[in-house]
């Protein structure tokens, strides 16, 4: 009896372990202002954009120069995810966005359409974009997805396929166009990997490592100069004319949430090189080269069952939160 209760509190505490929820206590909703206005607007919104955000790859160099003593080293990394694919990103992508929707008719909310927000002149000369689709072009390393029987618009696309919109939020503008519609805003975004480079010109080596992990936080990237930030949020936004807006933005704190769920099989990568000299340092775990550039691929492999599961729970968790602070707010 002992033996099975012991089994089983073991497993209650796995399971609690496993299960880590997204309190009230991980968001907050600082950083807007007027929000109380908010019960003023009618109740209809128009969501301007719904999108989300999962990290599939990413890659890193660490280089030292060693001179005529010691030789130069080069060292590279690309980590893939494997175990999730388009199909299952789609799939957490419409689940999340049908109870987000579903939610805010079960409140009374009408929501507009892009046809109906398409009457605002902030929309003149955009482009009406159908949903349905993932993209690879928002976020380099990620994938992103809007659902499927959904439209929006956008100021302009690259020619690699980078959507773009107005430098200044037009949100408010909107909201007037729309009769005070509460215009929304929504990303989820699920980073997975954190790597970090060093190396030494003066011992002659150079290292790359990657810690794999499972969270809802900020999908990052370049384009070109420019940072490409995307983090998860909700923004509610009304305005019943000029300088009586409310902006509400609902965020989590710190850099992002993460569970301890075994998502992923590996944890950590690592990978080193190091010059050869005529005496070798004992630097435990490197490996030592003779100018060679070392050209290294991982996969990280996930429980594909396990990290849609999570991903969604913690996308429904979130707006769970965001909607409650939501109507408390837009109570009238």
């Amino acid at each position: 009896m002992k033996k099975l209760f012991a089994t089983a509190f073991l497993c209650s505490c796995i399971t609690l372990t496993f299960a880590q929820t997204l309190t009230r206590d991980d968001i907050t909703d600082k950083g807007g202002y007027g929000e109380n206005k908010l019960k003023n607007a009618p109740k209809k919104v128009y969501i301007a954009s719904f999108r989300t955000f999962f990290h599939v790859m990413a890659s890193a160099d660490a280089s030292s120069i060693g001179g005529s003593y010691k030789g130069n080293t080069k060292t590279s990394m690309t980590v893939a995810i494997s175990g999730v694919d388009t199909p299952d990103f789609m799939e957490i992508t419409n689940a999340a966005y049908k109870k987000f929707t579903d939610d805010l008719k079960a409140k009374g909310y009408e929501i507009l359409t892009a046809d109906d927000a398409a009457k605002s002149d902030e929309y003149t000369d955009w482009i009406k974009k159908e949903g349905g689709q993932v993209s690879y072009a928002q976020v380099p390393g990620y994938v992103s997805a809007v659902p499927s029987g959904y439209s929006y618009f956008i100021k302009k696309e690259t020619k690699k396929g980078r959507e773009k919109s107005s430098f200044l939020d037009k949100s408010p503008k909107i909201s007037r166009d729309l009769e005070g519609a509460i215009v929304i805003d929504v990303n989820f975004a699920f980073p997975f990997l954190d790597m970090k480079t060093a190396s030494s010109n003066m011992i002659g080596f150079s290292s790359v490592k990657a810690k794999v992990d499972f969270e809802l936080g900020t999908a990052f990237g370049q384009d070109g100069m420019a940072a490409v930030i995307y983090p998860s949020m909700f923004k509610f936004v009304s305005s019943e004319g000029m300088g009586k807006d409310a902006i509400l933005n609902v965020r989590l704190k710190g850099e992002g949430f993460d569970i301890e769920a075994p998502v992923f099989k590996d944890k950590k990568f690592k990978e080193m090189t190091a010059a050869s000299m005529n005496s070798s340092p004992n630097y435990y775990g490197i490996i030592f080269q003779n100018n060679v550039k070392v050209n290294v691929s991982h996969y990280a492999e996930c429980d594909g069952a396990l990290y849609k599961q999570e991903a969604l729970r913690l996308m429904n968790e979130f707006t769970d939160h965001a909607l409650t602070i939501f109507y408390d707010y837009a109570k009238k």
